[in-house]
């Protein structure tokens, strides 16, 4: 959950350490029923944060019945603090032997059997850290996580830790014109990065698509990255369906005419974004848009 500017208290380091020790030695029932009570604590102490939360529910459902939308906010901030633990929980037994729906496999060992790397454009929805640890896991897939840097590097440094445990690296970018050269040696070596589609930095340039027919701002990057890699974007979400139990569906490769014409960059986000609405409107208390509203 990251908010812009200064960290807050649900997104500082001693938090994510509390949360971490309690999944890494609690019992399989705490692990397993305290993001109910976390994610209702959360919902009651956050009122800015579960404004967004039910103007994203509105913008899928539009408005409904109070106790409706009161329900689905609630079970928004009990998913998101399931998917955080179970995250975290990577070297947890359970995780080990987690329930795997894969959906649209074809579509990306056919882009690894070519030796070719791919830009996964996912967003912030279900267990997006277990899909990527799966990714790894399952199809040998070397997955780099594409992040802006939290506002507490420390709890930033513990999450990665825990990621980089799971075999997924994370490469924080937004700082310098440079940081995306590993990426590039990474996608050309036949590497997978993931990027969200459903945040963008201040400062980053932006394509217009539509998600709900609103107007609906990506970041341009993981598109012109893709474009002059001369590899597929890739459409991949997760859903939690239970306890270490996940759905991940990968869509088919999207490719960017070269060379590019113009639109074609938001032709083919356009696209991307059509997928991100199709999983949203089947999941949408998975959407965990903490973002400006």
């Amino acid at each position: 959950m990251q908010i812009d500017g200064a960290p807050r208290r649900h997104e500082s380091a001693l938090f994510r350490r509390l949360a971490l020790a309690g999944v890494r030695h609690g019992p399989g029932w705490f692990v397993r029923l305290s993001p109910r009570v976390i994610g209702a604590l959360f919902a009651l102490v956050l009122p800015d944060e579960r404004r967004r939360v039910l103007h994203a529910l509105r913008r899928v459902h539009g408005p409904r019945a109070p106790h409706v939308e009161v329900r689905d906010v609630m079970k928004t901030f009990s998913d998101y603090a399931a998917c955080l633990a179970e995250g975290l929980g990577a070297e947890r037994a359970e995780a080990a032997q987690a329930h795997v729906e894969v959906r649209g496999r074809e579509h990306l060992t056919q882009v690894l059997a070519a030796g070719k790397g791919a830009v996964l454009v996912t967003a912030h929805v279900g267990p997006w850290d277990a899909a990527a640890r799966l990714l790894n896991a399952d199809l040998g897939a070397r997955v780099v996580l594409v992040m802006e840097p939290e506002p507490d590097a420390e709890a930033r440094a513990l999450h990665d830790e825990v990621r980089r445990r799971a075999g997924v690296e994370v490469l924080a970018i937004g700082g310098t014109p440079l940081d995306a050269l590993p990426l590039l040696r990474h996608l050309k070596g036949g590497g997978l990065a993931a990027f969200q589609l459903d945040r963008s930095a201040p400062s980053a340039r932006v394509l217009g698509t539509s998600l709900f027919g609103r107007a609906f701002a990506v970041p341009e990057g993981p598109f012109r990255i893709a474009a002059l890699a001369r590899i597929p974007v890739i459409p991949l979400f997760a859903a939690r369906l239970g306890y270490f139990s996940y759905a991940i569906e990968i869509g088919a490769p999207l490719h960017s005419a070269l060379p590019l014409a113009e639109g074609e960059l938001e032709r083919t986000a356009g696209r991307a974004v059509r997928e991100l609405e199709r999983f949203i409107a089947s999941h949408p208390t998975q959407w965990f848009d903490f973002g400006d509203a």
